[in-house]
């Protein structure tokens, strides 16, 4: 199994993990770390630090899931799993990249070959439907993921 923590501005990681275990279920070894308006650096330092070290001791890669590329949880993680081999750091994480990792993680014990699958899945999840041409999609309003 490969460690998870998703991180970003305010709302966003608990928002994420949220939405990803309304359709995958309860997910083990998944951390929500905020990062909060009013938090120092140093306190979200170490709560990445932190999280990271949990899993290391399990002996479990770890991927950390972001928001914005170069943005504060972004360079964060970045500093913090500095020359880690272990750690794999993903910016602008969307929902079909949690909820295909969440499945495939747990059969997989390295990091950068999930991360190879989860970076074409989330850019396979980015469409545009063009409203103003003829549709042949059929819906049903039934079921949903």
């Amino acid at each position: 199994m490969i460690g998870f923590i998703i991180t970003g501005h305010g709302s966003f990681s608990p928002g994420m993990a949220g939405a990803m275990e309304m359709i995958t279920g309860k997910q083990e070894k998944v951390s929500v770390i905020r990062f909060l308006q009013d938090m120092s650096l140093e306190e979200y330092s170490q709560n990445i630090i932190k999280g990271i070290s949990n899993y290391e001791q399990e002996g479990l890669e770890v991927i950390i899931f972001t928001d914005l590329l170069g943005g504060t949880p972004f360079k964060t993680s970045v500093s913090c799993a500095y020359n880690n081999e272990g750690v794999k750091i993903i910016s602008g994480t969307n929902l079909p990249m949690l909820i295909e990792g969440s499945m495939l993680r747990l059969g997989m014990s390295n990091a950068g070959e999930l991360v190879d699958t989860l970076l074409s899945t989330g850019q396979e999840g980015i469409k545009c439907l063009n409203l103003t041409a003829e549709l042949n999609v059929e819906i049903n309003d039934e079921e949903g993921i």
